[in-house]
């Protein structure tokens, strides 16, 4: 893995990018400090180098019915050959997965989830997840608020 190595207009840059990906170069030149022309030949350069991987919408959930928000953490059913690559297969395919990511310790991974109501939270835990044939057990909490929006 190579680290690239950022300067201070760089970091400035992907910052005001998080903020807002769909800024205008002229935006975002006046914001750092760079003329349009070195402004656009750096965010380029830190696409060519896989930096900026590329540009998502950011997504409010409420206004699509998705009341509740909730972290999951599962554990996997230890010694069985390929349960990790068929629990994250089922997790893609889920469509009130948010994000989920593999993690270390006692768990195996972390996901965000949405659902509607509370009903159908439980839903997604007791009839989804805990049924599963790999899952050993999922612990959720509930999400209360956003301390600050996700980049």
């Amino acid at each position: 893995m190579t680290n690239t190595k950022l300067d201070k207009l760089d970091t400035l840059i992907l910052a005001e990018l998080r903020r807002n990906g769909r800024i205008s170069h002229q935006q975002l030149s006046e914001l750092v400090g760079l003329s349009p022309s070195q402004c656009l030949r750096r965010v380029r350069s830190l696409e060519a180098e896989g930096v900026i991987t590329g540009y998502t919408a950011l997504i409010d959930e409420q206004k699509l019915g998705n009341d509740i928000s909730a972290w999951v953490i599962i554990s996997l059913c230890r010694n069985k050959a390929g349960a990790r690559d068929r629990v994250a297969q089922f997790l893609r395919n889920k469509c009130w997965v948010r994000l989920a990511t593999g993690i270390t310790g006692d768990v195996d991974f972390m996901i965000r989830i949405v659902a509607p109501k509370i009903t159908d939270l439980t839903s997604i835990l007791v009839d989804e997840l805990n049924k599963h044939p790999d899952i050993s057990s999922a612990q959720s909490f509930i999400c209360l608020d956003n301390i600050f929006p996700q980049s």
